[in-house]
């Protein structure tokens, strides 16, 4: 249990370094859904871990940034996820060889030489 707990804290804290795409910000931010900034964000984690029952009744201020900081996490996750993806499918492309460097031989070189009709390819 307490693997999981530290895994998901790491995991937090990796997310919460990562930068927000501006295009899911400008998305977040028509949908009336500010991000927030970390000293917004220490905050409202104060006001949090001291008061946990009747929270939102009591602070509806931090019960707001609460919101936008769930809102803020989600864009950075989506952003890293994408990251690594984009990272994963180059890293992919690169090994099955869209960009092979041929040096200085042209596509006449490269291609097979002809055969005629009815000649097996030697070796087979």
């Amino acid at each position: 249990m307490m693997f999981l707990l530290r895994t998901a804290f790491w995991l937090s804290v990796v997310i919460f370094l990562i930068p927000v795409d501006h295009a899911a910000e400008q998305r977040a931010e028509t949908a009336k859904v500010q991000p927030i900034g970390a000293l917004e964000a220490a905050s409202a984690a104060q006001a949090t871990i001291s008061d946990m029952s009747g929270f939102c009744g009591r602070n509806p201020t931090a019960c707001d940034i609460g919101g936008r900081i769930a809102t803020t996490f989600m864009l950075k996750a989506q952003t890293g996820a994408r990251m690594v993806y984009d990272f994963i499918d180059s890293s992919l492309a690169d090994k099955a060889g869209a960009n092979v460097d041929h040096g200085t031989l042209t596509a006449n070189d490269l291609a097979p030489a002809w055969r005629g009709p009815g000649k097996a390819p030697q070796g087979i």
